[in-house]
């Protein structure tokens, strides 16, 4: 008869199932240092790189050819083709869940935060939670999986429209939203924030500071309000918003929401007091200054690169316009072709 102590084989047994659990189990998922990581990209030294606008381009669903914008599909569709890293806007439903679409309203102008998650699902099939997308592009992010970087995602929190955010009081429950299911969903390293609003990106740095920030920037922000009346037909309205970066805030009409620069030197001075990491530029910034002043442009990228910026432009689908800006020395690209981008990537650059 065995005399040993039944402990003895208890003890035994646990440490076999335990073997057997960390043969099977999937390193990445315990280790960063085996996953790609944003830095990974952005010190890659291959430039321009594509980025998958909306994931894999924007799209209603009225080409079918094609997955719907800012789902699941999109990002698992880029990824599946080479992209390194997508793009998704993010909003907030009624019931707080952080959600991938590119309005804080719906065609309707209903708004995402009067509805909640499953009331949104019912009317947007296609529609993902954050969390989701993260999951989703987590398993791309494995570095077995590929000899570049991949499985990246820039998470463009969005700034809530005068519309669905009137008492401009919605942006802080939007940020908490975003980082915790970010930091939960173990993509901290793989995740770079993007917005307009530096007070967005001062909300995320006060959060979780190791998350790596880019602000963007449009043409109209670089505009007086007079111009952008004028330029759009909707009526501006100066707002009565503490900014500690000395911005002026403005509303046009009920949809647009963002601070305005009173030149490129402006924004880049909030571009480095914001602790961003890389700075997202309109197309029609470029074409902006080099209508003010032929050569602005590149001297603008040349000063980002010399303040350890990294310049990334949007959005850009045809392939003379990709060619001039890796002529400029730009570091990504923002795109709705994928394919298109893939094939561009690290031609013509002159990016340091």
């Amino acid at each position: 008869m065995n005399t040993q102590p039944t402990g003895m084989w208890t003890a035994a047994l646990l440490c076999l199932s335990l073997l057997s659990f960390n043969l099977n189990a999937d390193p990445s998922e315990h280790h960063g240092h085996l996953q790609w990581t944003m830095e990974d990209l952005l010190e890659s030294q291959s430039y321009p790189f594509a980025i998958g606008h909306r994931g894999y381009g924007a799209n209603d669903g009225s080409d079918t050819s094609r997955p719907i914008e800012n789902s699941i599909d999109a990002v698992r569709r880029a990824f599946l083709e080479g992209i390194q890293v997508v793009e998704v806007d993010v909003v907030q439903t009624l019931d707080g869940k952080a959600v991938a679409l590119h309005d804080d309203y719906l065609d309707d102008f209903t708004c995402v935060n009067q509805l909640t998650f499953d009331e949104l699902k019912t009317r947007l099939p296609s529609v993902a939670k954050l969390k989701q997308i993260l999951h989703a592009a987590r398993r791309f992010s494995r570095k077995r999986h590929s000899e570049r970087p991949s499985g990246l995602v820039i998470v463009e929190i969005k700034t809530p429209s005068p519309l669905c955010d009137p008492d401009d009081s919605s942006q802080l429950s939007l940020t908490e939203a975003v980082v915790s299911d970010i930091t939960k969903s173990r993509m901290t390293e793989q995740v770079l924030i993007e917005s307009f609003s530096p007070e967005i990106l001062g909300l995320v740095a006060e959060r979780a500071p190791q998350l790596p920030r880019t602000l963007a920037i449009s043409a109209f922000q670089l505009l007086t309000p007079e111009m952008i009346e004028a330029y759009t037909g909707l009526p501006v309205t100066l707002m009565e918003k503490s900014s500690p970066f000395g911005l002026q805030w403005v509303e046009a009409g009920t949809l647009f929401r963002a601070p305005l620069y009173g030149s490129a030197n402006d924004y880049l001075f909030t571009l480095s007091a914001s602790l961003s990491r890389a700075a997202s530029i309109d197309k029609a910034v470029i074409q902006l200054l080099e209508s003010q002043a032929p050569g602005t442009s590149s001297l603008l990228i040349a000063q980002l690169h010399q303040i350890g910026q990294r310049a990334m432009v949007y959005t850009v689908n045809d392939e003379a316009e990709w060619l001039l800006l890796a002529t400029l020395g730009v570091d990504g690209i923002y795109t709705d072709d994928v394919p298109m981008g893939l094939a561009l990537e690290g031609i013509g650059s002159t990016a340091p």
